[in-house]
């Protein structure tokens, strides 16, 4: 992104709704927030570039060493995820983690909820007072969005309910999930003078 500055240079600096106005006209706090603000903007991007920079060196750092691991081991790595070394007197801990984004198709969930909802409505030889709170939690959104976790925690029960349609309405949940993208998150961590690992933090509000 481009970040720009007006300067007494500018004969005329432009508003936000792009109108034109004197220098001579702009006040003495205009003039600094100007020239602050556009300094912490630029140090606030060479901050980004290096931490985008210093992510990537982690990245592949982690792929190198997971490498060397499987080798050793005799093992063929598994591919990008989540792991943690550890130097070798384990004061130092670096973990990735890798969070899969789950979505559903909207279609097929609906076809799951429909089936469950039949279920529930025809009864279930005593398996309904369980299961009926746990549908209506799993099926909760809140900001318009379901929690995959409940969704997904359903299948866990498929063998305590006998009904046929109970296991095809969690095919079709298993049909329904979508990963669309994965997030990775990488912390490290050192070994204080108690024993404990504290985080090193990069994060601005953990400061």
């Amino acid at each position: 992104m481009k970040i720009t500055k007006q300067t007494s240079k500018d004969k005329q600096w432009t508003d936000e709704a792009g109108n034109t106005i004197p220098f001579d006209r702009t006040t003495k706090y205009e003039r600094a927030a100007e020239n602050t603000v556009y300094s912490i903007a630029t140090k606030a991007q060479r901050i980004h570039e290096a931490l985008a920079e210093f992510k990537d060196t982690i990245r592949a750092e982690a792929d190198r060493l997971y490498e060397l691991f499987t080798k050793e081991n005799g093992q063929i790595g598994k591919g990008k995820g989540s792991a943690t070394f550890f130097n070798f007197d384990r004061s130092i801990k670096v973990s990735v983690k890798v969070n899969d984004q789950i979505t559903f198709d909207e279609n097929t969930l609906d076809l799951a909820k429909t089936k469950l909802d039949e279920l529930l409505n025809d009864g279930l030889e005593g398996a309904k007072d369980f299961v009926k709170p746990l549908v209506m939690d799993a099926f909760h959104q809140t900001n318009g969005r379901l929690d995959t976790k409940r969704v997904l925690g359903l299948r866990r029960y498929a063998d305590r309910v006998k009904d046929p349609r109970y296991a095809e309405a969690m095919a079709l949940i298993d049909k329904a999930v979508r990963r669309p993208s994965s997030k990775e998150y990488f912390q490290v961590w050192v070994r204080d003078a108690n024993g404990e690992y504290q985080d090193i933090q990069l994060n601005f509000a953990s400061i």
